[in-house]
């Protein structure tokens, strides 16, 4: 994460340790732990009731920065190494503390799980934060303190309990201390993450005297001819899974040669707050698999191996595909969505069965999910078994929380797709694999996981939410018709109230003999309007209410991943929510009074907290969505909402250093991406200046056309990284500057466009690199025909060349034939697409591609969730809330300003661009029903 300065009125004195309270859990026991052992820092004594250490908190970590770091914010650590310090959750307090006070004399950054329910996320693997992932993680600023970290960490945390980090390195046998090379945030090098250690080359492991990598292996498991051996007969060949609950690897029985699965569990691992063992754990799904085999429901184990501090067991392989896979297969662009009813049909009778005879033999699965069904084909139909039994346990066991977000019952843990919090443990109820079941029933009718966050303060019941977004799926899918009615009773939020197997099979069965009804009517028009204003207007308060301006690191809350990212950039940081409240802001009659208030205040703030942060660290990538231009150009479109000249002539000297004669031409990160900021400041001349080094690398390529890069670069086709965005810039400097060089350079990239496009049907799609497999097609956003039709569109309406408006239409039919089974966001999902569809109406006139982006907006509104009375969009996870513009809220949230309301489409057109306005509605918003 990035660090910037704590926004706060003039003259107001920041209040004491004011960043620790800001964003801190409910349980801050481990917060204050932190607090305490670096207040009492002898290397930096300073304000702040912390020794002038300042903390910051996403929705996981909490990290804490030195007063060092704190004033100089572009000073980061030397690429590379990682120090990750692991504990077990009865020893987090002991554990922090020690390793806090040695930082306190020997400052640098670290983070830690905030709380210790997020440390048992982590020990039992119940959350994704990546296969090297520790308690606490220490970024020392350089080699040197690197080193003397490890020595010093590992002292201070000897002999206290906690389980090895997967993908790293141990410090000394049974260190809790770990240590692995990976990217920092802020730079651009390579972050090596995966199931055992490893260095790039040419970096050397700056410990000496260290073997080969123990911390991703197997616990004592003998290396042979390459691959590791346990028991003395089972080789293991690849890592499934990695982590910290139960590992699992393919391997080969080196007596007889047949494959197997071997599933390991090390000690000081939890399973749930029980206080369960995984040890114990996989014991008990031994036993259970032994049982359950003989019925054909289950693989068979083979054996169960002791080895250091680890259980393995060993089972049979089975043949087959995850039940997602299997679905995944059976989704197709220009069908109907979910899978087709000839085949959904016998699925969800099979999965019927299975789980009635697991039910029959006084089991509860407990995490009945699209991966733990296994499908095989076989003469007679597909054949399904269990891939595991993890966690489960005999009806009325008293157990804890547990289950796959979208499948998981509300008695399991937390609603709506969250996971698991402090819940009471409790028992164990068949009623629980119903709930699974209608989300997999769910799944087969509308290819997407039965994924919503939760609404907060007040519940919706989960049939109510689902039953909205299974509409949309009824008008065209015949399985979605014929499943909704069991999907939805055996959602119900009560156990007592789902449906029965015995009901659920006797609709199936009655279903299959009787035709399909028909497609249920479309609401009216009006009434989508309304639903559409109200999820607008929402989300924009929304937006405007949640911005934390004291918080250093990020404005807004990050999304996963988000915190090795620059903290202003469009797609993961500010920019991509500052440039939409401020086309918010300019929109006559959208906004309330009330509302108006908040967003221009919310504009202002984020606009200083951008500058300010941009001009403590000034070196960034050039282009729009990940790097620099993309801060500029937004404080340039605030500067425009609030009236502020001033702002706008400091946004133009922050753009006056921006790099942009680099290698790569992209418009993520390269010159074209620079360029563009040109045309927004006006400078033509520094445009063209640009577009001429663009053209100079170009090189002819094999099939005739060419490609305006040079053959070194590795260049996407579609229009953020390559092909299409190069482009893009092209046409927009000829559009600036009449230069007809840069119009043929455009001409060109669209005849290498149309080149290498998959032709299905009408309809196109891209691969993502030229000389890829046929069946790589990408359509949505920033992957395929969404961002290359926007440079195709735009160069046909230019030049009125009737040959670019075959391949610009036939990208918009590919997004109408494949829009079903998108996320919500504005990268590779709906609201991109749904902004090529309207660039579509615009420049076609024709009516169904302005009804598919309508189509489209209903499906982003349906997955809403209701906050604090606020309808807020959800992520392309299904289950958060961020503001982000690539995966969270801003970006469906600027689609829906276009539709509505008309306009330019944001970072593609220029201010100066002649974009007709799409027609608006007329009236007020009207308060509508959640």
């Amino acid at each position: 994460m990035g660090v910037g300065i704590p926004l706060r009125p003039a003259g107001e004195p920041a209040p004491l340790g004011s960043s620790w309270r800001t964003g801190a859990p409910a349980d801050d026991t481990l917060v204050e732990v932190a607090r305490a052992a670096v207040a009492g820092s002898t290397a930096a004594p300073g304000g702040g009731g912390a020794g002038g250490w300042e903390a910051a908190f996403d929705d996981f970590w909490c990290t804490v920065r030195p007063p060092e770091a704190l004033a100089h914010p572009g000073l980061l650590p030397a690429p590379g190494w990682k120090i990750h310090i692991s504990a077990a959750g009865t020893a987090a307090t002991e554990v922090l503390s020690a390793v806090a006070g040695v930082l306190a004399e020997d400052p640098c950054v670290f983070r830690f799980a905030a709380d210790r329910e997020r440390l048992h996320r982590i020990n039992a693997r119940a959350g994704d934060h990546g296969p090297a992932c520790g308690f606490i993680t220490v970024h020392p600023m350089d080699e040197a303190q690197f080193l003397r970290l490890l020595e010093e960490l590992h002292l201070a945390t000897e002999g206290l309990p906690g389980p090895a980090v997967p993908g790293t390195r141990p410090f000394a046998p049974d260190s809790r201390v770990h240590y692995r090379y990976g990217a920092v945030a802020g730079q651009r090098s390579e972050d090596v993450r995966g199931t055992g250690h490893r260095c790039p080359p040419p970096v050397a492991d700056p410990v000496e005297g260290r073997g080969p990598a123990t911390g991703g292996g197997t616990g004592g498991g003998r290396q042979d001819a390459g691959s590791v051996l346990v028991g003395d007969r089972y080789a293991l060949t690849a890592a499934v899974r990695s982590g910290g609950r139960n590992r699992v690897y393919l391997g080969t029985d080196t007596s007889t040669g047949v494959p197997v699965l071997v599933k390991q569990a090390r000690s000081r691992i939890g399973v749930d707050r029980t206080g369960a063992g995984a040890r114990p754990a996989l014991r008990r799904e031994a036993r259970w698999l032994g049982e359950l085999a003989g019925q054909g429901l289950t693989a068979r184990p083979l054996e169960l191996i002791e080895q250091a501090d680890s259980l393995l067991l060993v089972q049979e392989h089975l043949p087959g595909q995850p039940l997602g896979s299997w679905v995944a297969a059976r989704l197709s662009p220009g069908s109907a969505p979910g899978v087709p009813w000839e085949q959904a049909g016998p699925m969800a009778l099979a999965l019927t069965d299975l789980l009635t005879r697991v039910h029959a033999h006084g089991l509860v699965l407990r995490d009945l999910s699209p991966d733990s069904v296994l499908v095989a084909p076989t003469p007679r139909g597909p054949q399904l078994r269990l891939a595991d039994l993890e966690l489960a346990c005999p009806a009325g066991t008293v157990a804890g929380p547990a289950g796959t977000p979208g499948y998981r019952a509300p008695e399991q843990g937390a609603a709506g797709g969250r996971p698991p919090g402090s819940g009471e443990s409790r028992p164990a109820e068949p009623a629980a694999d119903l709930f699974a079941l209608g989300g997999l029933l769910f799944l087969l009718a509308t290819g997407h996981d039965p994924l919503l966050p939760e609404d907060l303060p007040r519940f919706r019941p989960v049939p109510e939410r689902l039953g909205r977004w299974l509409a949309l799926a009824a008008r065209e899918s015949d399985t979605a018709r014929r499943l909704a009615p069991a999907v939805l009773g055996l959602r119900a939020e009560s156990p007592h109230r789902r449906w029965t197997l015995d009901q659920l099979r006797e609709l199936l069965t009655r279903t299959r003999a009787t035709p399909s009804a028909g497609a249920p009517a479309a609401p009216p028009p009006e009434q989508v309007d309304r639903v559409l204003d109200r999820v607008l207007l929402d989300g924009l308060r929304r937006l405007a209410t949640s911005a934390t301006a004291r918080r250093p690191d990020q404005l807004w809350p990050a999304v996963p991943g988000g915190q090795h990212a620059d903290p202003c950039d469009v797609r993961r940081g500010t920019a991509g929510v500052l440039a939409v409240l401020a086309r918010a802001l300019r929109q006559p009659g959208l906004l309330p009074a009330e509302p108006r208030s908040a967003v221009e205040l919310t504009v202002r703030q984020a606009a200083r907290w951008v500058e300010r942060h941009c001009a403590a660290a000034p070196l960034a990538l050039p282009g729009p969505p990940f790097a620099r231009s993309g801060a500029i150009w937004a404080l340039l479109d605030a500067a425009e909402a609030l009236g502020d000249p001033a702002l706008g002539e400091r946004a133009r000297r922050l753009a006056a250093p921006a790099p942009w004669q680099r290698p790569g031409p992209a418009r993520c990160h390269g010159a074209a991406g620079a360029g563009f900021l040109q045309l927004r400041l006006g400078d033509t001349e520094a445009a063209l200046a640009i577009a001429r080094q663009l053209l100079a690398a170009a090189e002819q390529e094999s099939c005739g056309t060419l490609r305006p890069v040079p053959k070194d670069v590795d260049v996407d086709l579609d229009h953020v990284p390559g092909v299409a965005g190069v482009g893009a810039f092209l046409l927009a400097v000829h559009r600036a500057t009449g230069d007809a060089a840069a119009l043929a350079g455009a001409e060109r990239a669209a005849r290498t466009l149309a080149a290498t496009a998959c032709l299905d049907g009408a309809a196109a799609r891209w691969p993502q690199r030229a000389g890829e497999p046929p069946g790589v097609r990408l359509a949505h956003g920033c992957g395929g025909a969404s961002h290359a039709g926007g440079f195709l569109v735009r160069l046909w309406q230019h030049t009125g060349d009737p040959a670019l408006r075959e391949p610009a239409v036939a990208a918009g039919l590919a997004l109408l034939d494949g829009h079903r089974h998108g996320g919500t966001g504005a990268c590779r999902a709906l609201a991109d697409d749904g902004e090529y569809l309207l660039d579509l109406a615009r420049a076609t006139g024709e009516p169904r591609f302005r009804a598919g982006a309508r189509e489209l907006a209903q499906l982003i509104a349906a997955r809403a969730t209701l906050h604090d009375g606020l309808l807020v969009l959800s992520d392309g996870t299904g289950t958060g809330c961020p503001p982000t513009r690539g995966t969270g809220s801003a970006g469906p949230l600027a689609f829906l300003l276009r539709l509505r309301h008309g306009g330019p489409r944001l970072w593609l057109d220029l201010p100066t661009d002649p974009v007709a306005a799409v027609p608006r509605p007329t009236g007020r918003f009207e308060e509508v029903s959640p």
